[in-house]
């Protein structure tokens, strides 16, 4: 129904964003929103997804086309939903989870959030040779090693220190190097991630 929004961007929540347009404010799904932070209170474009389900009608995010037709290409697997493709793409290493479809690499899909070795047989049977789009845009770019955590402080950890610029790489170390396990608050565990940073 709708290609994309574009509107006053107003709240930044730790899965979702509010765009407002004409008066309306449309509750935006998307992996990653706090790379939205610095742009509150300004116009943005944000392309879009409409999900209908027997739960609720959502409305998806993303940051470009591309992303959006890679989200596309992810919920055409079956086994895959709208929930489980933005969980994917949270993570952010776009290339290396095309480039590991296109290598057959099993062991590397499963370390994406919902991806157990049956589904990443799946997601290769159905998209193998079918991202040539994709491989075309991201092939020049590096694979990322790819942290996975259920911890909600981390996950928005990586989500903030992306959105202030840091590589894929850098977060890596930091979630790997500094222990979490007992930071409750998001706020610290910034200003502990970013003493660490800075200290290397």
């Amino acid at each position: 129904m709708f290609e994309y929004l574009k509107g006053i961007l107003t709240e930044v929540m730790s899965d979702a964003a509010v765009l407002e347009v004409q008066g309306i404010g449309y509750k935006l799904y998307m992996a990653n929103p706090y790379r939205l932070n610095g742009q509150k209170g300004q116009e943005v474009k944000i392309w879009v997804h409409q999900s209908f389900s027997q739960e609720a009608v959502r409305l998806y995010g993303f940051y470009t086309s591309e992303e959006k037709a890679l989200f596309l290409r992810l919920i055409s697997v079956s086994g895959i939903g709208p929930k489980s493709a933005i969980s994917i793409l949270s993570l952010g290493d776009h290339a290396g989870f095309v480039q590991a479809i296109e290598a057959e690499d099993i062991k590397f899909l499963t370390k994406f959030p919902g991806v157990g070795k049956k589904t990443a047989q799946q997601i290769i049977l159905d998209l193998k040779e079918k991202l040539g789009e994709f491989t075309g845009n991201l092939s020049d770019l590096p694979r990322e090693e790819v942290i996975v955590t259920e911890n909600p402080v981390v996950i928005e950890l990586q989500a903030a220190l992306a959105s202030l610029g840091y590589s894929s790489r850098e977060i890596s170390r930091v979630v790997k190097q500094v222990d979490f396990t007992q930071v409750t608050d998001t706020a610290e565990a910034i200003r502990i991630a970013l003493r660490f940073i800075t200290s290397q």
